[in-house]
């Protein structure tokens, strides 16, 4: 049995005022028997871009798990986040991970204050 739940914070609030650009996006409960092995894949609907909710404006922002970076959201593909050869999830309680996203200042710069969001849809496939 496998299973990978992801659960999403709040939005991305940009408030150049507060300086925050880190913040928890959310968490992924992964869970799985398989013996050989398993691979935990990620795909950002919107390009690993936060997309504002009213306005046309966007940020690139760079997405961890469990302090892992996870590369190469740009192409709207699913990329592979960990494997059982990098993290051990004993049966049958799994793991909870920290999602985070980090957008750089420069990036934030000039860009209307509002809720940003992007939508990650989590895969987990036995190997």
């Amino acid at each position: 049995m496998d299973i990978v739940d992801y659960t999403p914070g709040s939005s991305f609030t940009l408030s150049l005022s507060a300086g925050n650009p880190n913040q928890d996006f959310g968490t992924v409960h992964i869970q799985s028997d398989s013996a050989t092995g398993w691979v935990l894949l990620v795909r950002s609907t919107q390009g690993g871009k936060l997309s504002h909710g009213t306005h046309p404006s966007a940020v690139p922002y760079t997405l961890t798990v469990d302090g892992i970076q996870v590369n190469n959201l740009a192409g709207g593909n699913d990329v592979t986040v960990l494997t059982k050869s990098t993290l051990t999830c004993p049966p049958p309680t799994g793991c909870t991970l920290p999602v985070r996203a980090t957008a750089l200042a420069s990036d934030i710069a000039g860009k209307p204050s509002g809720s940003y969001s992007d939508t990650l849809v989590f895969t987990l496939n036995n190997q």
